[in-house]
């Protein structure tokens, strides 16, 4: 990832703004952005360290993990073992099921999850179960009194 091509954009933005506001202003607002530019990377950088703690959160047995190369952050993703799936059942279709629900969702959402779970050889059914069933044990209430599941 190419923190320098994203500062630079950043900078051009910002030049153009002062640039409005007359000549004077422009030549104040160049020295200030390059007292800045040590500030607007490491913002950067925070933001890039943001994302990948809100993914991290999403999801279960990977960790992203950020690691600078020749400056410049590179995102990898990596087994995490300390976090395990919940034991699934053989096939969630055998499953006696204890109760039933409409779920209306946007067509595009309906395709994504049907070809989401045919790559994986599952019924949608079974693909939704047992999506569910991992975010809800990612979020179990032993863990926090917290007893929404967000998806």
């Amino acid at each position: 990832m190419q923190l320098n091509q994203a500062a630079i954009r950043m900078e051009s933005a910002v030049e153009a703004q002062i640039r409005l506001g007359g000549p004077e202003l422009a030549g104040v607002g160049s020295e200030l952005l390059e007292v800045l530019r040590p500030a607007i990377r490491q913002t950067l950088l925070d933001v890039i360290e943001m994302a990948a703690q809100e993914v991290n959160g999403q999801l279960v047995g990977q960790r992203v993990d950020i690691r600078l190369v020749d400056g410049d952050p590179e995102l990898t993703v990596r087994r995490d073992d300390s976090i395990s799936a919940p034991p699934m059942p053989e096939s969630s279709d055998t499953m006696d099921a204890e109760a039933r629900i409409t779920l209306r969702l946007p067509g595009y959402l309906k395709d994504l999850i049907t070809d989401a779970a045919g790559g994986a050889g599952d019924s949608v059914n079974s693909f939704v179960v047992d999506a569910l069933k991992m975010k809800a044990h990612e979020r179990s209430p032993s863990a926090s009194v917290r007893r929404t599941i967000d998806l």
